[in-house]
C-alpha cells in the first residue's frame, strides 16, 4: 500500500505528518489533504474552492467537453495496452476513467473533495486532494500515469510535468490529453462540426447551450497550448513522445475535435555512468 510523501520535501508522513516541515496535514471528509506549503502555489487554495463548486452543481461535468462514453472506452483501451500495476490518474474528477481502467493498485489525484467522493462511488481507489507541480508519492512509483484534459490547468506546466516524470518508473508510461489553444473564430467553427454540420447533434447541442445558460462552467486555463509546445514540455520534462493521437492520424479516434490530441510518452531510462 502507498506511504504519502511531503509534497514539499519528499519525506514519508506518518500519520499526515511531516517532521521536517513540522506540518500536520489534514483530512477533508476522510480524504487526506496534501496541498504543499510551497509560496509558488499558494493559488491552489483558490482553485480548490472553484473544482468543489463545479462538482457540487454538475454531474457528468465533462461530457459537453468531450467525455463521452465512446471516447473513455477508447482512452482505457490505450491505457490497457501497459497492463498497468500501480496507475495514477492526474485530476481524476468524477472517476469515470478510473472505473474503466483494470489496475493492480488505482489512484487518483483532484483539488475537489466533491469529485472525489463521486470517484469513490464509482470504483476502489486511493485518492488524494493533491496538486500536480508536487505530488505526495515517492520516486518511481508508478507504471502508468494518465491525464485528460489537466495540462492546460497546471499552474506550472513544466513543474507538473518533471512531477509526473519522477513518480513513474524508469521506462514507465504517461498518457496525456490536451486541447489546443482555439481562437474565436476557430472555437465557433469547431462547435459548428460538433453540433450541426456534417451531421447534427440537436439533443447534444441543446445539453451544450443549457450549460452555458444554467449555472455555467468556468475554469480557469493557465496554459494556451499549441501541439508542438505542449509536446516540448513533455520532452524537456524528461519524457520520449513515442505516439501522438489526432483525428487526422487516427480518425476513428472519438475525439471531440482537431484541436484535441493525445500524447502516449514514455519516461527515458536514466543510464548511471
Amino acid at each position: 500500500m502507498t506511504s504519502y510523501v511531503c509534497p514539499d520535501c519528499k519525506t514519508p508522513l506518518v500519520d499526515l505528518h511531516c517532521a521536517p516541515c513540522a506540518h500536520q496535514f489534514a483530512r477533508s471528509r476522510g480524504f487526506p489533504v496534501l496541498l504543499p506549503n510551497d509560496a509558488r502555489f499558494q493559488s491552489s487554495r483558490k482553485l480548490v474552492e472553484t473544482y468543489d463548486s463545479i462538482y457540487a452543481e454538475h454531474t457528468n461535468v465533462w461530457e459537453n467537453q468531450g467525455r463521452t462514453p465512446e471516447f473513455i472506452r477508447f482512452f482505457a483501451g490505450l491505457l490497457a495496452r501497459f497492463s498497468p500495476r500501480r496507475l495514477l490518474e492526474v485530476g481524476c474528477g468524477e472517476g469515470v476513467l478510473l472505473a474503466a481502467v483494470a489496475a493492480g493498485e488505482k489512484h487518483g489525484t483532484e483539488l475537489s473533495v466533491q469529485a472525489l467522493e463521486k470517484t469513490l462511488k464509482q470504483t476502489p481507489a486511493r485518492l488524494a486532494i493533491a496538486l500536480g507541480e508536487l505530488l505526495p508519492f515517492p520516486d518511481k512509483h508508478f507504471d502508468l500515469v494518465a491525464s485528460v484534459g489537466v495540462m492546460e490547468h497546471f499552474i506550472d506546466d513544466h513543474a507538473a510535468s518533471r512531477e509526473i516524470c519522477r513518480v513513474l518508473e524508469d521506462g514507465g508510461h504517461y498518457v496525456v490529453l490536451i486541447h489546443e489553444h482555439l481562437t474565436a473564430w476557430q472555437s465557433l467553427r469547431q462547435k459548428t462540426s460538433e453540433y450541426l454540420f456534417p451531421r447534427p447533434h440537436p439533443i447534444r447541442l441543446a445539453r451544450w447551450l443549457l450549460g452555458k445558460i444554467h449555472k455555467p462552467i468556468r475554469q480557469p486555463v493557465q496554459n494556451k497550448f499549441t501541439a508542438a509546445g505542449a509536446k516540448a514540455c513533455l520532452e524537456k520534462s524528461g519524457f520520449i513522445v513515442s505516439e501522438v493521437i489526432h483525428r487526422e492520424n487516427t480518425p476513428e479516434a472519438p475525439l471531440i475535435g482537431p484541436h484535441v490530441i493525445i500524447y502516449v510518452c514514455r519516461k527515458a531510462a536514466v543510464v548511471s555512468p
